[in-house]
């Protein structure tokens, strides 16, 4: 099965970096479970500009944290084809590229989806954090599945529950390993 997987919210936690860095720039504390929607802002600034911003410093970008268990769950799931995933700006991708390189060596593909186009993605299972990517993703094709990785921000009023068959929702890696394993254990019951 061919795998694609996100970077940002699934393998890399883009949110707690940032959030320590509208602490140290603007002096405002905010947690993880205050970002409840992908266009969340605070004092009229959206983080997504923020974060935009800030990967442009190549060491911030060498700074974001690995989610907890995706290096493990990476390992884990290395006997599929792999892909990552990301919708962040080309001018990013060296600095994007050396921090999957230190964070994950196994992860050769990379598929850079400009925003919109998650749909386009070559292949069959799509590890994301945000249920606009996955409800694009699945709606594409009916044999798609997707994985919506649940942080605070993930539901965002989609269609998303049109697609039960479809998509599987998970809160951390090992629930991922484990669908991802109930997944290939029915495929390969069907004709």
């Amino acid at each position: 099965m061919k795998i694609g997987i996100d970077i940002d919210g699934v393998l890399a936690d883009q949110v707690s970096a940032v959030l320590k860095e509208i602490e140290k720039d603007y002096g405002r504390r905010y947690s993880k479970s205050d970002i409840t929607r992908a266009h969340w802002s605070f004092d009229g600034i959206e983080i997504w500009t923020e974060i935009s911003r800030l990967l442009s410093d190549p060491e911030y970008v060498m700074r974001v944290p690995t989610i907890e268990g995706a290096q493990r769950a990476v390992k884990q799931l290395a006997g599929h084809d792999l892909m990552v995933v990301t919708a962040r700006r080309p001018h990013t991708e060296d600095a994007t590229r050396r921090w999957l390189k230190a964070n994950f060596p196994c992860l050769k593909q990379y598929h850079h989806a400009r925003t919109g186009t998650k749909h386009s993605i070559p292949c069959d299972l799509l590890i994301d954090d945000l249920d606009l990517n996955i409800v694009e993703f699945v709606k594409s094709d009916e044999n798609r599945r997707g994985v919506l990785f649940l942080h605070p921000w993930s539901l965002n009023d989609t269609n998303i529950l049109d697609y039960p068959d479809q998509v599987i929702y998970c809160q951390e890696w090992q629930s991922i390993v484990k669908a991802i394993e109930d997944i290939d254990g029915n495929s390969g019951d069907q004709p």
